[in-house]
C-alpha cells in the first residue's frame, strides 16, 4: 500500500533541491529582463527585508512563524515573495504557518529563468504558477509578471536570493484532498463519506516532532499524519499529490439520492424487482442485477468521479471528449450526463466540476442475463408449447447433473453443475428443424412449487453468448424482438456456429474464448484456489461461446421500455443429427448500453 505523508512534508521535499542550478528547473527558453528595474544589495534576504520598514508586518509574520530561524541552517539559497504593509492581509492563526511558508522556496529563481507556466514549489508543499503576458515575455516584467493571482511590483537581488514583491497574499488553491474535506456535511455528505471511507488517517510518530510535555506527563508532538487509500493507491492516483493534475466530478446528496431512486424504478419497471440473484457469499443463482443495495451503486459514482487528466470546460464540451473514461476505466458520458461547465472550481492538482443530473448506466444495473435452458422442466404443458416452439423436435427432457456440480473453491464459491436439456429430431428424412424459444426466468412460489415468466430486456446493445455440448450438430441462431402487440423484429442477421467442429467453444458453460466472461464477485487471481484447479477457472458458470460480439435490442415497446425476446435455432442437417443439447444462453451488457 502506498503511503502519503499529508503534513509536515515539505522540508522533504525541498531538501534534495540544493544540487540542482536554475536549469534543472527551468527551460533554456527564457526571457530576459533588459528594461526590468532589478536592485541589487549586500544584504541576506532575511536581513533585507527586515530593513525595509514597509514590509515590516510581512517579516513579522516569517518571524512568528519559524521562517526566519529555517534560512540560515537550511543551506540553500531562497525566493521569497513579500507584500508590502498596504496590501498586507494577516492570515487566521490556524493558517499562519501555512500562509507564511507559501511565499518561500528553497532555489534561487532569477527573472530571467521565469517562464509563462513555471510552477514553483514552496515550503507547504504547494505550487505557485506564474504567468507572463505579452509585455512580459518581451522583457518588462514589473506589471505583467503574475505570482497565481498577485502581481509582480519590484525585484531585489540579494546575496542568498531573490525577493519579489508582489500586489497581494498568495492564495493557494486546495488539493482534490483539501476540497473534499472541506464539502459542506449538509449538502454533500453522501459523496464526501464515499471518499473519505474508503482510506484511513494513522499517526506517524516517527516523522512527528515532540514540542512539549503536557500535565499527565505525555509528549504533545507536533503531529504528522499518514493518509493511506487502498481505493486510489491502487490506480497509483494520490488526492494530495501536486505531482498530478487531474479531474474530480462531485455530487450533492439530492442528485445522488435522484439517481438511486431512478434507477431503482427503472428495475422496477424492467421486471427485475423480484429478489435480486447475486452470486455472492456463496450463493449460487442466475445474475440479473449488480445491485443489492445503495452501497452496490455508490461504488459506481465513486469509480466514475476522478480522472487522471485535467479536463477544462472547453475539453468536455468538444465532441472529442463525448465519452471519457475514469481511473477505474468507467465511462462517464457527457452527451448524457450533465455537469456544470459554467463554474469549473481550480484546484492546485486539477480541476472539480459539480454533478447536476445523471444517471447510473443501464451496464451497471445489469451485470448479465444468463439462464439455462432446464427451465423446461419448471414449465406447464402450456408453458412448453408457448416458450419452446418447436419444428420437427421431440422427446424433450432435462438431463440432470450431466455434468457434475464442482467449485474451484470449496466453502466460498458455491458447487455448479450442468443440467441441460436434451431432444432429438422427430423425423431424420426431414433436413430442417427449428426452436423459437424464448427467455425465461423462474421463482419458487408460496405454494412450495415455481412461477415461470418471461425474462423482459431492456433496449440496448449486448453481447451474446450460449452453450450447447461438444459434437453437437451446426445451427444458426437468430436473436428476435417482440413487442406489445407480438409482432418481431429481427435484431441482426443470423449467425452460424459450427458446432460440429469438435472444439469446446460452446461445450456447456466454458468460455475460454471470451473476455470478461465469469459470473459477479468471481476473482480468478484469489489466492486461496487449489492449485490443481488454477487454470479451470474458464469452466465454473461462465458466459459460454460467442454469437454475437455486440447486439442492439430495438426499442419496440417504446424508449426505455423492456423487450420480450426470441431466440430462434434452426438447422438443415437433420438427417444426421443425433441427440441436441441446449444449455444456456447469456446476454452481457456492452460499455455502449448507457
Amino acid at each position: 500500500m502506498n503511503k502519503l505523508l499529508y503534513l509536515g512534508i515539505a522540508a522533504l521535499l525541498v531538501a534534495g533541491c540544493g544540487n540542482l542550478e536554475d536549469d534543472d528547473y527551468y527551460s533554456s527558453n527564457t526571457v530576459r529582463n533588459e528594461n526590468a528595474d532589478i536592485l541589487s544589495t549586500d544584504l541576506s534576504v532575511m536581513q533585507y527585508i527586515r530593513s525595509r520598514s514597509d514590509l515590516s508586518q510581512m517579516s513579522s509574520l516569517f518571524e512568528a512563524q519559524g521562517i526566519y530561524a529555517q534560512m540560515p541552517n537550511s543551506g540553500e539559497k531562497h525566493t521569497v515573495l513579500v507584500v508590502a504593509n498596504d496590501n498586507f492581509q494577516a492570515p487566521e492563526a490556524d493558517e499562519a504557518e501555512k500562509v507564511a511558508k507559501s511565499h518561500v522556496t528553497n532555489i534561487e529563481v532569477s527573472p530571467s529563468k521565469l517562464n509563462d507556466g513555471n510552477r514553483l514549489l514552496m515550503w507547504h508543499d504547494k505550487y505557485v504558477t506564474v504567468s507572463l503576458d505579452e509585455e512580459a515575455l518581451s522583457g518588462n516584467i514589473i506589471g505583467h509578471m503574475l505570482f497565481n493571482t498577485s502581481t509582480l511590483q519590484e525585484v531585489i537581488k540579494a546575496n542568498d536570493g531573490f525577493i519579489y514583491v508582489i500586489s497581494d497574499m498568495i492564495v493557494t488553491p486546495t488539493s482534490l484532498q483539501d476540497f473534499i474535506n472541506g464539502l459542506d456535511d449538509t449538502k454533500y455528505s453522501r459523496f464526501k463519506n464515499m471518499v473519505l471511507s474508503s482510506g484511513g488517517k494513522e499517526f506517524d510518530k516517527a516523522h512527528s516532532k515532540a514540542i512539549s510535555i503536557d500535565e499527565s506527563g505525555r509528549t504533545v508532538y507536533d503531529s504528522v499524519f499518514i493518509y493511506t487509500n487502498t481505493f486510489f493507491d491502487a490506480k497509483n492516483f494520490n488526492l494530495s499529490s501536486e505531482a498530478i493534475k487531474a479531474t474530480m466530478l462531485f455530487f450533492s446528496d439530492e442528485v445522488i439520492e435522484k439517481a438511486l431512486a431512478e434507477a431503482k424504478n427503472k428495475l422496477k419497471s424492467w421486471g427485475y424487482d423480484h429478489k435480486i440473484q447475486l452470486l455472492r457469499n456463496g450463493s449460487l443463482d442466475s445474475v440479473y442485477v449488480g445491485y443489492t443495495s445503495d452501497e452496490d451503486l455508490e461504488r459506481w459514482i465513486l469509480e466514475a468521479a476522478f480522472y487522471k487528466k485535467t479536463y477544462t470546460a472547453d475539453d468536455l464540451r468538444s465532441e472529442d471528449n463525448v465519452s471519457i473514461k475514469s481511473i477505474y476505466d468507467r465511462i462517464w458520458r457527457n452527451d448524457i450526463q450533465t455537469i456544470d461547465l459554467d463554474n469549473p472550481i481550480a484546484l492546485s492538482n486539477g480541476v472539480a466540476y459539480e454533478v447536476k443530473d445523471f444517471r447510473i448506466p443501464n451496464n451497471r444495473l445489469i451485470y448479465r442475463l444468463h439462464e439455462e435452458f432446464n427451465l423446461y422442466a419448471k414449465c406447464d404443458a402450456d408453458q412448453k408449447e408457448l416458450y419452446f416452439k418447436c419444428e420437427n423436435l421431440g422427446n424433450f427432457n432435462v438431463s440432470n447433473n450431466e455434468v457434475a456440480p464442482w467449485t474451484p473453491l470449496s466453502g466460498v464459491w458455491a458447487p455448479h453443475g450442468d443440467s441441460p436439456l436434451t431432444c432429438k429430431v422427430a423425423d431424420n428424412t426431414t433436413a430442417h428443424f427449428q426452436m423459437d424459444f424464448t427467455p425465461l426466468f423462474s421463482r419458487p412460489n408460496a405454494e412450495g412449487g415455481n412461477d415461470v415468466h418471461v425474462l423482459m430486456v431492456p433496449p440496448g446493445t449486448y453481447r451474446m453468448a450460449m452453450g450447447f455440448k461438444q459434437n453437437m450438430t451446426a445451427m444458426s441462431i437468430q436473436l428476435i424482438a417482440v413487442d406489445e402487440a407480438g409482432d418481431q423484429f429481427e435484431c441482426a442477421d443470423k449467425v452460424d456456429l459450427p458446432l460440429s467442429d469438435g472444439s469446446t467453444t460452446y461445450h456447456y458453460d466454458r468460455g475460454a474464448t471470451l473476455s470478461n466472461s465469469l459470473p459477479e464477485y468471481y476473482d480468478k487471481t484469489d489466492s486461496r484456489f487449489d492449485e490443481g484447479l488454477k487454470n479451470k477457472y474458464a469452466y465454473y458458470w461462465t458466459d459460454g461461446g460467442p454469437v454475437y460480439t455486440e447486439v442492439e435490442v430495438p426499442a419496440v415497446n417504446g424508449e426505455g421500455k423492456a423487450v420480450q425476446l426470441l431466440i430462434r435455432m434452426t438447422s438443415e442437417n437433420g438427417t444426421s443429427a443425433g441427440t441436441l443439447t441446449f444449455n444456456h444462453w447469456c446476454l452481457r451488457p456492452t460499455e455502449n448500453n448507457y
